[in-house]
């Protein structure tokens, strides 16, 4: 695959918690233009019917509502029931989300464009990429990020982590790493210096 010219594309990606999502968003505020990847992908179960229809083939209609919509609870139980589960979705989804991530890439006049998503590494978008930013934090701090966040209990969010890519593998291919084990300041702080360098990546 080719890099996309005139165009400069960051993956920014880490672990369930790790604040990659915080990092975008004060990235977005800086005026760089960031799509996520990760929140379309949620949309998508609800507005592409074929897409729809995939899933509810895959894994049954009890992944539905009482309105016949996809539950995103319900479907996550079921896909991180198991490897193969796991496998199936991500053979689903990822297709439907780098042909839309393609589409909004190419309609964009951004030079840079950031894209946020837990599974850069997981797909072949990865190498339409120029650069790969993996924001780390340590496995505590993850925990504590989402079981306060979401209400989760601590053996479900460890199940979630085990479906992920291994954090060491992801800092060995990853162009710049952000340490997030400190405070909301500490953060701020390296996203300023970060957002600086961004502007002479070519």
């Amino acid at each position: 695959m080719s890099k996309i010219k005139g165009k400069v594309l960051i993956g920014i990606t880490g672990g369930i918690g790790s604040g990659k999502s915080e990092v975008c968003r004060q990235l977005h505020k800086k005026g760089y233009k960031v799509i996520f990847a990760d929140l379309k992908a949620k949309e998508l179960y609800k507005k592409d019917t074929n897409l729809a229809k995939m899933v509810v083939k895959a894994f049954g209609k009890d992944i539905l509502n009482f309105q016949g919509v996809i539950s995103l609870s319900k479907l996550r139980a079921k896909v991180f029931a198991s490897k193969k589960n796991f496998q199936k979705i991500n053979d689903l989804v990822h297709p439907v989300v780098i042909k839309y991530l393609m589409a909004e890439i190419k309609k964009t006049r951004d030079k840079i464009i950031l894209i946020e998503s837990a599974l850069v590494f997981d797909t072949s978008f990865y190498k339409y990429l120029d650069y790969v930013i993996m924001v780390y934090s340590n496995k505590k701090n993850r925990l504590d990020r989402i079981m306060m966040r979401d209400g989760a209990k601590r053996t479900e969010v460890e199940r979630i982590m085990k479906f992920q890519l291994d954090e060491k593998h992801k800092i060995e291919k990853s162009d710049f790493i952000i340490v997030n084990n400190k405070s909301i300041q500490d953060l701020e702080g390296d996203i300023e210096f970060l957002s600086k360098v961004l502007k002479f990546l070519k």
